[in-house]
């Protein structure tokens, strides 16, 4: 803030309020280093851009709704709400984290492609037919090829989940020895 010594904080809100555009960019060059430090506080710099853009929409609102008879200086008013934003986007990516960890599955069966991918594809299956037992070629299509859940392919196949663990084990070791020789 040494940079603007002749420039007052109640000085550019008063134009700011008034209309005068060159009076925001003054408060946005005077308040940019105290955003980047406020993001980096939060360990947001991975989306510094964004969250910098963010908080100049915040300096000017901040600017616009400020009111002096409340005792406090326009720095720590527009602290306190760029903080409140931080902390709200923070939560947020928390809580959109822990609903992807939670619901997982389902988000990866929802998005998993199960469409054969190409013309070698039965033919692909056919040698594992040779291969594979048939325990081990149907726990290793529900599994890997659909995507199913070992629950749901214990329940399926009416065997215990420890059961399609070793058939998709020994499927996998089969499948790897085969297409290595």
């Amino acid at each position: 803030m040494k940079r603007y010594p002749q420039h007052n904080d109640y000085e550019i809100i008063g134009l700011i309020q008034e209309g005068d555009t060159e009076a925001v960019t003054l408060l946005a060059d005077k308040y940019t280093r105290l955003i980047a430090k406020k993001i980096h506080k939060f360990n947001l710099s991975y989306i510094f851009d964004d969250m910098h853009q963010e908080g100049l929409m915040i300096l000017y609102k901040s600017a616009v709704t400020f009111n002096p008879a409340f005792n406090k200086t326009f720095t720590r008013y527009f602290e306190m709400n760029y903080e409140r934003y931080l902390i709200t986007t923070v939560t947020q990516f928390r809580v959109r984290s822990e609903v992807e960890y939670l619901h997982k599955q389902d988000i990866h069966q929802s998005v998993h492609s199960v469409s054969e991918c190409s013309v070698y594809f039965p033919l692909h299956l056919k040698e594992l037919k040779k291969v594979l037992t048939e325990t081990e070629y149907h726990v290793y299509i529900l599994r890997e090829v659909k995507n199913e859940t070992v629950d749901r392919i214990a329940s399926r196949l009416a065997v215990p989940i420890k059961t399609v663990y070793n058939a998709l084990h020994r499927a996998k070791a089969k499948i790897h020895r085969h297409f290595q020789a």
